[in-house]
């Protein structure tokens, strides 16, 4: 009787750690797929942070590309347009001497014809 109790007590003790051992391995794989599919997320985020840097990286260099080229362009218009205008003033001048010179030729034209009047 005895020996049959303790056969029966080491058969439960047996079975119970065969079930605490089969579910500590379903726990252990449990965990296992949670830690992949956490660091699967986790690496599929880092990637699209990574590609989404790049792509700010190249915009961004581009960007700066533009503006150097905008600056160069804004810096020949603008000596497009002081040469415009220096061109402006320089016709201004011709045009004041020329009608200064239209001028003094009708003062002599005006004189001529007094004096030839007078000597006809």
């Amino acid at each position: 009787m005895l020996s049959s109790l303790l056969r029966e007590h080491q058969a439960k003790q047996a079975a119970r750690r065969e079930v605490q051992e089969r579910r500590r391995k379903e726990a252990v794989i449990s965990a296992s797929n949670v830690t992949k599919a956490l660091v699967e997320n986790l690496n599929n985020r880092v990637a699209i942070a990574y590609n989404n840097e790049k792509k700010l990286d190249a915009e961004a260099k581009q960007l700066q590309a533009n503006a150097v080229i905008f600056a160069k362009q804004s810096m020949q218009w603008l000596q497009l347009i002081e040469n415009f205008n220096q061109s402006l003033k320089g016709l201004g001048d011709v045009e004041n001497w020329s009608k200064s010179l239209e001028s003094d030729m009708q003062t002599i034209a005006s004189a001529l014809e007094y004096a030839y009047k007078d000597t006809g």
